[in-house]
Parts: structure tokens; sequence; C-alpha cells
């Protein structure tokens, strides 16, 4: 009787391991966690988290109801949720608690982010780890987020609200999601449509690179680290050109050009000109680009998506059209400026030309606009799709200026693409830092720097490097940028452009890829999810303040994280380690997710099995023992 009790308590606890794989773990929730602050890893516009916009095909802004967007049909059990996840595909639901900032970790460099599942709403996907932790991408980003965080919901449940990517009248446009339980809020233009996208077919993508008609196939490739093998356009990876525009670059529109097509362009978003603190700031915009290498357009860009058009409360009482200094959860402490113009330089100077542009600051992640994977946005800004968004102003200015900063037009320069910013460790020796931009807007002559390349025309391999850049005035169509002003230090006269292989594939417009990719350290194509990402790790928020009414600005220095990644001297393009065709080497993105948990749970399973068989064997000989016994009893 002893032997059969202890027979069924063995065969209990071995079913009881089998269920455990399929338990959340509360404990295990805070693995990954970095060392790092995440309070300090704050938008630099706190107007988006007071309120909420989305944005329409011609570039208007509109604020949205902030609801909490969890999807009640598909709430997930903490019991077994194993079981769920392996009958149906899912979705990550960042829009758990309305407008909020949720942080997560870099999978690749360990580093902290951040989203907000108000402006995008869902992830894909990608598997859960031993610790509990919810393995997703979004906006070219892999990471993982405490379960807690997010909900999984189940993709039958949301499958007509998901963000899809879509060719209409021959621009691909973004459609995001931003409430799970409603359609797509948003539609973002990404400029003309590649070759390979067909006009009205839904195609999905949490990467902006690689398309998919399957919601279920991308997946597949995301969960075994193969993005894009299967894609529409595999080997072949789709960049939004103004999105990854090296910023340091500059416009081929003068300053009334610009002027004119931003009165066109908001007269098309339903805007009266004169009720917009934008209008009439062309000058502002060319002559500071001209001081300190920033780009006027894209810069232009910036301040549309940050300030509604000139229109924000900020911008119209203090005259602060980027939202600057509002990252301490209060408007009323943003920045005030004497004028539009100050505002703008202060911008370009500090916060760009002495911040997210320069190599030596901790905000640093490439220069261009970006995504959560690399660039601008990775710190700027708790909108993943905030870079794609400035990147469609862009695009939608330039369109309206007859296309002459699109290589398309033949007018804009055909820039190598360089290597994806190394994911962490020191800056190489040979790569050189930037100087810090001058403060007081003068720009001292008899100072050379590195040249940023010409607007206009084939770029030659030297261009004569003016003494004095330019200070005002209208940029000429076809000349050449002026260098940032140094602040001390020797700065090289030249700084060699890397030379990198072409991709292959169809060339379409509005891919920057198709003129040249980056070579040695950008991963295979169609082979592993390589998330050579610009680090996220959180550091000392360095930011620049000004006083109200003056040009001057203070300076917060900041440690740079070992996380922080250099940045790129020309172009900087594939973001989150995107596929290229010319790198022999493979890397694996980790592993552990759904496969660590399957193997436990099969290994359970089958002890169970042997136990099973075991105790019933036992069973089966003591009843024919007794049987003998009792044949021979009775005998």
């Amino acid at each position: 009787m002893r032997k059969n009790k202890l027979l069924i308590c063995a065969l209990a606890l071995s079913m009881v391991l089998t269920v455990l794989p399929g338990m959340t773990s509360v404990a295990a929730e805070a693995e990954g966690e970095t060392d790092a602050s995440v309070s300090e890893l704050q938008d630099e516009n706190v107007q988006r988290l007071e309120e909420v916009t989305a944005m329409d095909e011609d570039g208007s802004i509109y604020e949205i109801e902030d609801t909490d967007g969890t999807v009640n049909s598909a709430e997930t059990s903490r019991i077994s949720t194993f079981a769920l996840r392996m009958a149906s595909m899912q979705v990550v639901n960042f829009n758990k608690n309305g407008s909020a900032v949720t942080y997560y970790t870099d999978e690749i460099n360990g580093g902290t982010g951040y989203t907000n599942g108000a402006y995008g709403a869902d992830a894909a996907y990608l598997g859960t780890t031993s610790g509990g932790r919810i393995r997703f991408m979004i906006s070219g980003v892999t990471g993982t987020v405490n379960a807690t965080d997010v909900q999984l919901v189940d993709y039958n449940t949301v499958a007509n609200n998901v963000s899809y990517y879509q060719v209409s009248g021959g621009k691909l446009y973004h459609y995001i999601s931003q409430n799970l339980n409603n359609a797509p809020s948003s539609s973002v233009n990404n400029g003309p449509a590649p070759s390979y996208l067909d006009e009205g077919v839904k195609y999905f993508s949490y990467d902006g690179h690689y398309f998919y008609t399957d919601y279920s196939v991308m997946l597949s490739d995301y969960q075994n680290g193969a993005n894009g093998a299967s894609a529409v356009n595999a080997g072949n990876p789709f960049y939004n050109y103004f999105q990854f525009l090296n910023m340091t670059t500059s416009t081929a529109y003068s300053a009334g050009e610009l002027d004119s097509i931003l009165n066109t362009a908001m007269t098309n978003a339903g805007i009266d000109p004169g009720s917009s603190k934008l209008t009439g700031t062309g000058n502002s915009f060319v002559n500071y680009q001209n001081t300190y290498s920033v780009n006027a357009l894209l810069s232009l860009g910036i301040a549309v998506n940050e300030s509604g058009w000139g229109r924000s409360n900020i911008c119209l009482t203090k005259n602060n059209i980027f939202g600057l200094n509002a990252a301490d959860s209060a408007t009323e402490n943003a920045d005030s400026f004497a004028s539009i113009d100050a505002c703008i330089r202060d911008f370009m100077a500090n916060w760009m030309a002495g911040g997210y542009l320069d190599s030596s600051d901790w905000r640093n992640n490439g220069e261009y606009l970006g995504s959560k994977a690399g660039g601008i946005n990775v710190r700027y800004a708790s909108d993943p799709y905030w870079g794609e968004k400035a990147a469609a102003h862009a695009w939608n200015l330039d369109t309206l200026g007859g296309s002459k900063d699109h290589p398309a037009a033949g007018n804009a320069p055909e820039e190598p693409l360089p290597e994806t910013p190394v994911t962490g460790g020191d800056t190489p020796a040979e790569e050189p830092t930037p100087e810090t931009p001058v403060t007081d807007g003068d720009t001292p002559t008899g100072e050379t720097t590195p040249d940023t390349p010409a607007t206009g025309g084939d770029t030659p391999a030297e261009e004569p490097i003016p003494d004095t850049p330019v200070t005002g005035g209208d940029t000429p169509t076809g000349g050449t940028t002026t260098d940032t002003p140094a602040t001390g230090g020797d700065t090289p006269a030249e700084e060699p452009i890397p030379e990198t292989p072409v991709t292959g594939g169809d060339t379409s417009a509005g891919n920057p890829a198709a003129e040249t990719t980056p070579g040695a350290s950008t991963p295979p194509a169609n082979n592993t999810l390589t998330e050579t990402t610009a680090g996220t790790g959180s550091s000392e928020n360095a930011q620049s303040t000004e006083s109200s009414g003056s040009g001057q600005s203070q300076e917060q220095t900041a440690a740079k994280t070992e996380g922080t990644n250099p940045p790129v001297s020309v172009q900087a393009v594939s973001a989150g380690g995107q596929d290229s065709t010319n790198s022999g080497t493979v890397t694996k993105s980790p592993k552990t997710g759904d496969s660590a948990d399957a193997v436990l749970w099969i290994a359970l399973l089958g002890g169970s099995v042997i136990v099973l068989i075991t105790a019933s064997a036992v069973l089966v000989r003591k009843k024919a023992a007794k049987q003998s016994a009792g044949s021979e009893n009775h005998k």
C-alpha cells in the first residue's frame, strides 16, 4: 500500500512539473533590466504625453482621444500562457495604459529604450524568455519587456487593426495602429513606392525594410532570426530616403523657396499660414544650416511635427517650435525664446550639432532621423515612428518644391551609405570626434572642419573648404555645404568616406540603399536578424537649457554610456541591423524564448510518461504476483 501511495505522488508531481513552463514567473520579470535609471530617459517634447496626435496622408496633424487600448476579449491567463502561445499567432499590445511610456531592454546591446503605445500600439511577438519577459519587434528594434507592461493579443482578434503598409497613387503609406481596438489612425507618407510593391496590396513590416503579405510568414522569419528571408523584397531592403538621410547634409532649397513650399503645404493641410509661427522661417533655417551643418529641410520637418505646423500652445506662447526642455512632465517649464529665430538657432546649434549629431554626446545613435533601432528617434522621442513622421513632412515639402533634394530628381548628392553604427564598446580611435559647436552664433574664421557633401550634382572626391561659413541668404541649389564651426583642437581637413559595395537587386525611388549600401559591419540579408542597433543605454540626461529671451545655452554634460554607439561620418542607413548582401558572417539573434520553454516542456512530458509507464508496470507485476500467490494457496 505504501508503494502505491509513493507511485501516485510521483505521478502527480510529474504532471505538476509539466504545467510549470506555461506559468508566468512574476519574480523573474525583472530579468534583463539594466542599471540605467529609466526615469532619465524621457521624451524631449512632453506634449506627446499630454495630447495624443495622429497624421493623415497630407501631413495634417490632429488630436485623437487618449484611451486605454487594452483588448478585453484577448486577455491572457497567468496559469497557462504557454499553451495559448502555442495555439495561435500573437500580437504584443503596448497601448495598455493609454499615453504612457513603456521601458524595454534592447535585446542586442542590453541598453534601455522607451516607447509610447498611444503612438504605436502593436509589435511583433517573438516569444517569451525563460524569465517571463516578452520578446518583440517594433520600429526596427528587437527587445524584451516586462509581461505586466504589455498585453498578448490573439492575432485573429485584431487582424483588421494591426499596422500595415500600402501603396496608393504611387506612394508608400504606413498605416499605424495607435489603439488595437480601432483601425489604424495615422497614415504616414514614406515617399515613392518601390517597384516590388503592388498598388492596393496590404503589406506587414515592423522594421520598415522588409515587407510581407502574410503576417504568419513575417513572424516566422522574425522568430527564427531570419528577417527578410521570406519577404517580397528578400535581399533588397527598402530605406525611406529622408528618414535615413544624414542630417549634416544641406538642402538644395533657398530660404525663399522653403517659405513658398511651406505656405503651400500648410494650405493643403487646411491651415492658414497667417496662424502659424513657422511662416517666414526659411531664412533662419537656411542661415543656421550653413553655420552649424544641420539640414534645413529635415529640421523644418521636425518643427512641423513637433509644433503641429507652428500652432501648438508652447509654440504660440513661448516661441518654442520644438518643445525643447519640456521633458520634466510639465509643458509650462518648457524653454521660452525671445523669437522663433532664437529657438531655431538653439535647436540646430545645441540640440543637434552639439548634441544628437555629436559623436561625443551620449544621445548620439546616428546622424539621421531614424527609428527605435538607430538615429535620433532612439532617445529624442517616445513615439516609435517620430523619425518617419518628420521624414513624411520632408517628403511633402520636397515634392511641392520639385523634388530638389531627392536623388531621383538628379539634384541631390549621391553619397555612399556608411557602415551600420557599432552596437557597443569604445569609439574607434581612428574616427574623428566632431567639435562642440559655437553657441553664440558667430562662426570663427580660419578654422576648417570636414566638409559636408554637396547637395547638387555629383559629389567630387575632394571639395574646397570655405574659410567662413555663410550666415545668411539663400543656399545655392548646387552649392557645397558649409562647415560646422569648431571650438578648439585640430579638426582634420578631410574625413574619408567609406567605400561601400552596391547591394544588388532592384533599385527604386525613395530608397537610399539603391545608391550604395553598408559594407563589412552590416549583417547579411536573408539569414538572420542581427540587430546592430544604436545603443539605448540610459545616462544622465544632458540637455541644453536656454534662459528666456537669450540665445545663450547652458550645457549640461553627461558621460557617454558604453552601450552608446559611435556615429558614422556620412549618411547613416542601417537601423536595427538590417540586412545587406555583403557580409559573409551570420550572427544569430538571442534565442531565449519559446524554444527553451518547449524543450523543457517536452523533457518533463517525457519524464511523466516514463513515470506513468513504470508505475503501471509495477502495479501489473504486483497484481500478477498476488494472483500467483493466490493460486498456490488454493492448491
